[in-house]
């Protein structure tokens, strides 16, 4: 039968053994309570209370000096260190409870260079556009490509252009702030749009995007890319063009050329009107003398 009625939540307390603070059910936090089950109780070397000892010393003397021991490395601090440490214990540190690693938890050593994990691969060599003092002419205009059938494992990543293209990919991400992620994604896309590039070709939008959002790669970075080389261009039909279409459909023959007539003159200029501005609508109207008003 429980000790407690039912809803009774215990409150906040510090451990009897190591004094940590925290919320815990028993008298002990865990980690004193799991402690205590595999050490005998005598009088601590360090602190003088009776307490479940390892090696003579109580698990607070063991955290103060595992904390001290950290702190004079700047690093986490092996056994041996903090078992050389102990007998120079004369305070405790409270700490709240589940603040201190268990065995085999710690962090791995930090590696030389002040980071953890593998060393960051170094930024690509600096490349250039590839010589193109000669090359051959093509007999017959450039023939649309499918992307969709080249395996990214058949990529040429031996290809100059693509050298080129990591290069330029490297500083325009360094530039705009890339993750890891959109660089690996756009390192991989330019690997297979770029194989079996030649000089003269031209990647055209309608060809490389549904390929690449197959492979859920970076189409608008990697479209950054190709722009900044000189190689990309966008054939895709606009966007207000088939809005047109679509809202000019069904009218009558003598009415459709006029209205069509107007929305272009209203979206590009006229002979007597100024295009469409790009961009947000204008916050700001400004009232004339004559009451009429103008967006400024």
């Amino acid at each position: 039968m429980s000790r407690y009625p039912q809803g009774y939540r215990k409150p906040t307390d510090s451990c009897d053994d190591c004094l940590a603070w925290g919320d815990f059910s028993r008298r002990l936090c865990p980690a004193c309570f799991m402690f205590g089950r595999s050490h005998a109780t005598a009088v601590c070397a360090g602190c003088r209370r009776v307490q479940p000892l390892k090696w003579d010393f109580c698990r607070l003397c063991w955290c103060q000096a595992r904390l001290g021991a950290q702190a004079a490395a700047d690093r986490p601090a092996a056994e041996a260190d903090v078992r050389a440490r102990l007998d120079a214990v004369r305070h405790h540190q409270l700490f709240f409870m589940g603040m201190h690693h268990r065995n085999g938890s710690a962090p791995a050593a930090r590696r030389r260079g002040g980071r953890r994990g593998a060393p960051r691969k170094p930024p690509p060599a600096p490349a250039w556009r590839p010589n193109a003092d000669w090359r051959q002419l093509p007999l017959f205009g450039q023939v649309p490509r499918d992307y969709s059938r080249l395996d990214p494992a058949d990529a040429d990543l031996a290809s100059p252009w693509l050298a080129w293209a990591k290069y330029l990919a490297h500083r325009l991400a360094e530039a705009r702030g890339w993750g890891r992620g959109i660089r690996f994604a756009v390192n991989r896309g330019l690997a297979l749009v770029l194989t079996g590039y030649v000089e003269g070709d031209v990647i055209r939008r309608t060809e490389i995007f549904s390929p690449l959002r197959a492979l859920d790669l970076r189409v608008g970075h990697v479209v950054t890319v190709l722009e900044e080389m000189g190689i990309f261009e966008d054939d895709s039909e606009p966007s207000f063009e088939g809005w047109l279409a679509e809202g000019l459909e069904g009218l009558a023959p003598g009415i459709r050329p006029e209205t069509e007539r107007w929305t272009r003159v209203l979206r590009d200029g006229g002979p007597r009107s100024l295009p469409r501005r790009e961009g947000p609508p204008c916050q700001t109207l400004v009232k004339h003398e004559d009451n009429r008003v103008f967006c400024c």
